[in-house]
């Protein structure tokens, strides 16, 4: 596989092979992204493997031809000598340029293929928490997933300015807004996060218990596990809700494109300091997104892409939900609005190519371009 230098119509331009490592929980929190990538990847003049998780769900990624190099799970923190020397013995006849961490849950195992095929590494950062440390040689940049991760990165000590780019998550979008298509159809409010926290939800189940009250006729759906779900369980029987109200398990992201495609208005309860990818594929799905505590995800800009609301405040999120049931226009609106910021932002095709853009310029010894 080669391709032609544009400044060079003699001078093939080689084609790189690329290792992509996931963590523990990567391709389960990024799997849509993760296949998005990898196939715009393959699009380019790139080869691609994949390091991942004996048995993590890799049916987003194409395979054959990116090549799979699974890792048992119980080595799993990635910290210790018989787990250094398990991973690199299977890829050392593969010929690496370099290691791109999908996530920062990786960089452990990331690291030690790094030291073992002595590789340098890109690492992906999605989330405000849990920075990776700045200063291994070896790590020639931080990829982060938003603006506002991207500058927090920057007040990092010791971060280089030149070693921290941006890479929003690319997603596949709808053509055009899809909800309240059918005016015989019931409208479905679907709520989901991982419900770790209980008073986030719970002002969810009060702001659906304002509109029953109300008379509105609506299905309202719960989507997500956790601690909080036999107590929430509890309010919404207390609240007289389980008539209207179905709790759903988290599902595979397949899964949750179905939900999404059936859904009428999406809400997101918040808080978060990640960029969180359900949020991004209800606005891809063309529903209109109602978030609360998602500073660091750069496409909820709040009355033009999505309405905000305060994390609790049951009021408020009632009277947000009521205003897009009574002005369905101006619903199909807000998500058309969040649809044209998707295609401009988080095109599978742009990220792919800015991708390869970074891979070439790290394998060149030049600085990660910004």
């Amino acid at each position: 596989m080669s391709v032609t230098s544009p400044g060079n119509a003699n001078a093939p331009v080689k084609p790189l092979h690329v290792g992509l490592v996931a963590g523990a929980h990567t391709l389960e929190d990024l799997g849509p992204v993760v296949g998005h990538l990898a196939v715009g990847l393959l699009d380019e003049p790139m080869y691609v493997s994949l390091v991942h998780p004996a048995g993590a769900d890799v049916s987003r990624v194409p395979s054959p031809p990116v090549q799979m190099f699974p890792y048992p799970r119980s080595l799993l923190p990635f910290r210790t000598p018989r787990a250094a020397q398990a991973v690199p013995e299977a890829l050392r006849p593969v010929n690496l340029a370099l290691l791109h961490a999908l996530d920062v849950g990786a960089l452990d195992v990331t690291r030690h293929l790094a030291a073992d095929r002595d590789l340098e590494y890109l690492a992906g950062v999605m989330s405000k928490d849990g920075t990776p440390t700045v200063g291994d040689e070896r790590c020639r940049g931080l990829l982060a997933a938003s603006e506002p991760i991207r500058q927090a990165l920057l007040r990092v000590r010791g971060a280089p300015p030149d070693g921290i780019a941006l890479l929003r998550p690319p997603v596949h979008r709808a053509g055009k807004a899809t909800c309240f298509i059918d005016p015989n159809h019931v409208p479905a409010i679907v709520a989901a996060g991982q419900l770790s926290r209980f008073e986030p939800y719970a002002a969810v189940l009060e702001a659906f218990a304002r509109l029953r009250a109300d008379q509105r006729d609506c299905a309202f759906f719960l989507l997500g596990s956790g601690p909080s779900e036999r107590p929430l369980r509890r309010l919404a029987e207390r609240l007289g809700l389980m008539g209207e109200l179905t709790f759903v398990d988290r599902q595979s992201p397949e899964q949750i494109k179905g939900i999404l495609r059936a859904a009428d208005v999406f809400v997101w309860p918040g808080p978060s300091q990640r960029v969180e990818i359900e949020l991004l594929s209800a606005m891809a799905a063309g529903v209109p997104v109602l978030a609360a505590g998602a500073e660091v995800s750069d496409f909820i800009i709040p009355d033009e892409t999505a309405l905000a609301f305060q994390t609790g405040d049951a009021d408020g999120l009632a009277g947000k939900l009521a205003a897009l049931l009574d002005d369905r226009a101006a619903a199909r609106s807000l998500a058309e609005r969040a649809l044209a910021l998707l295609r401009r932002n988080h095109s599978p095709a742009a990220a792919a190519s800015r991708l390869v853009h970074i891979y070439r310029a790290i394998a060149a010894g030049k600085p990660l371009p910004v």
